[in-house]
């Protein structure tokens, strides 16, 4: 019998617990234990915050395909729920597909061109009402780090997206890219 493992922000040790490095070294023993080379494994989809190559000290986890929010590759369209989904249950649950996407429209990639948030639509269809649902599931001390260290003006350009200023996409994920490169 074969399974399928989902381990939803699997990297959530070594963000909480960034100090201990005896603790990584067994977490990852133990998915290197449980998942690599198990005939009883068909699959395991992990999420995470940080890649697993950040861990590459420790090559246990090296059978992984990684993709990334910058490069879904052949995943573009499971990232989210794409244009035509959302038009589709903005008509069953009565709601404005406009208002919908300007709150929502969260991703953009190669084919899907506009790709959502799915926790964020689920609940505005759910509630009838638009919030920001997706801030509600994590602090902002997870991304305090980042913001502290102001790489490339990074503390600027989110100060004025608060504000309801714009910023280019693609700035700011070059610089997310290069702080995860270069953290300890």
């Amino acid at each position: 019998m074969e399974f399928i493992f989902l381990i939803d922000e699997w990297d959530c040790v070594m963000r909480e617990r960034q100090q201990s490095e005896d603790l990584h070294k067994r977490y990852l023993d133990f998915l290197q234990n449980l998942l690599k080379d198990q005939p009883y494994v068909a699959m395991a989809y992990m999420t995470e915050i940080l890649p697993v190559k950040k861990y590459g000290q420790h090559s246990a986890l090296n059978m992984f395909r990684e993709y990334s929010m910058t490069n879904q590759k052949i995943l573009e369209e499971f990232t989210g729920f794409t244009e035509e989904e959302v038009k589709e249950l903005c008509r069953r649950f009565e709601m404005d597909f406009e208002e919908v996407s300007n709150w929502y429209d969260g991703y953009m990639f190669k084919k899907f061109r506009h790709i959502y948030n799915p926790k964020s639509v689920v609940e505005a269809m759910n509630c009838q009402d638009l919030e920001n649902y997706w801030t509600s599931t994590e602090t902002y001390e997870a991304l305090k780090i980042y913001m502290d260290m102001d790489f490339d003006g990074l503390r600027f350009d989110i100060a004025q997206m608060i504000g309801g200023g714009w910023q280019e996409v693609m700035q700011i994920l070059k610089v997310s890219e290069k702080l995860l490169e270069d953290t300890p």
